[in-house]
């Protein structure tokens, strides 16, 4: 039984590669057709047919493009033309998947889904791009640090709570007294009444994070695997410190162990060794890896990766923030925890790249 699981999990593996392999978005549009009665016969003409299909499928491209992030519109936006006077590059495939005459409400209506090549389309907008529209060899110098973490441990504090407490108390008093001959007899009766009324506040410490550091080799071919087409030459952080100085990629890793940002003086004396090798983007960042658990869906191991960065124009003295992800999560599955967690870091790390690509093209960066 253990064994024909392990190949069902083999399997299911297999399949989400396959299904990987072309990067495409499956999106669906819907188009109506309002008419007059005694238009249609029983059997609508194929012309009609072709002409609600098409509406269909450019409505559905306006779904696909509505999805892009803020700066990715932007950038599309510039080119919008190119795209929608051709989109037969950018559609690798479409199929009538429901269609409806309505006669009593004198309405056709026809659904259509459409496969939409991604790489087609972000090959288009870096080729638009001031980053990708350069020759191969001229792009911006973009370097990054990225640090894959584990959490090692969390040390929680309980809530510190300090309660205040007022008093207040009230008496009232009443005097007799009677007179009888040459003697006078006086006498008191007090009454008391006190009220306490109790507040405070409570306070609580945020946990203490520590990290274990994993490698980052996966993180920086996937990053690399984006910025790279996009028209950015990638220059590895570590022959930066070796022609150039600057703080030992050891050393920032060891400071992300224990915190969640770079001190201040390591941060400058990273950027300060990026600006020296006249590189002009530099990019910090962390993915922060949870622990595993099983997806409902598939069985599979999950793991999901949080991922946090900053992009810096560092051309001039000051350096300027020009792009920034999340925090932001991505799930990825394996038949074990090593593999969910490798597949989790380099969907975020590509995801990270892609955001930050299309953030740099929407500003006219390069």
């Amino acid at each position: 039984m253990k064994k024909v699981f392990s190949i069902m999990l083999v399997i299911c593996c297999v399949l989400m590669l396959c299904s990987a392999a072309f990067a495409g978005t499956s999106v669906t549009g819907v188009a109506t057709l309002n008419y007059d009665g005694g238009v249609f016969s029983s059997k609508i003409k194929t012309e009609t047919k072709d002409k609600v299909a098409q509406e269909a499928l450019v409505n559905a491209w306006k779904k696909y493009t509505s999805s892009f992030n803020a700066a990715k519109y932007k950038a599309y936006l510039k080119i919008e033309k190119e795209f929608t006077d051709n989109l037969g590059q950018y559609i690798a495939s479409h199929s009538i998947v429901d269609e409806r005459n309505d006669e009593d409400n004198k309405k056709y209506t026809v659904a259509v889904k459409a496969l939409i090549n991604d790489v087609a389309v972000d090959s288009k907008l870096s080729l638009s791009s001031a980053a990708g529209s350069g020759a191969s060899g001229e792009g911006s110098m973009f370097s990054f640090i990225f640090v894959a973490r584990d959490t090692a441990s969390v040390k929680s504090y309980d809530k510190k709570v300090t309660k205040v407490a007022q008093a207040q108390s009230m008496s009232s008093g009443k005097e007799t007294g009677s007179m009888g001959g040459s003697t006078m007899v006086s006498g008191e009766s007090q009454k008391s009444m006190a009220k306490t009324t109790t507040g405070g506040s409570s306070e609580q410490k945020a946990d203490k994070l520590k990290y274990t550091i994993s490698s980052s080799a996966d993180i920086d071919a996937a990053m690399n695997e984006v910025l790279s087409p996009a028209g950015f030459e990638v220059v590895e952080y570590g022959d930066i410190v070796s022609e150039c100085g600057g703080v030992e990629p050891a050393v920032i890793k060891k400071e992300f162990s224990m915190q969640a940002e770079l001190s201040r003086e390591t941060r400058k004396a990273a950027i300060a060794g990026a600006r020296r090798c006249e590189v002009p983007l530099f990019a910090i960042g962390t993915l922060d890896a949870g622990m595993p658990d099983i997806d409902p869906t598939s069985g599979l191991k999950r793991v999901y990766v949080s991922v946090n960065a900053k992009v810096y124009n560092i051309s001039k003295r000051l350096p300027k923030k020009v792009a920034s992800v999340g925090p932001v999560q991505f799930a990825g599955l394996g038949p074990s925890a090593i593999v969910a967690k490798r597949n989790a870091l380099s969907k975020a790390a590509k995801e990270a790249a892609r955001s930050i690509v299309d953030q740099l093209n929407a500003k006219g960066l390069k």
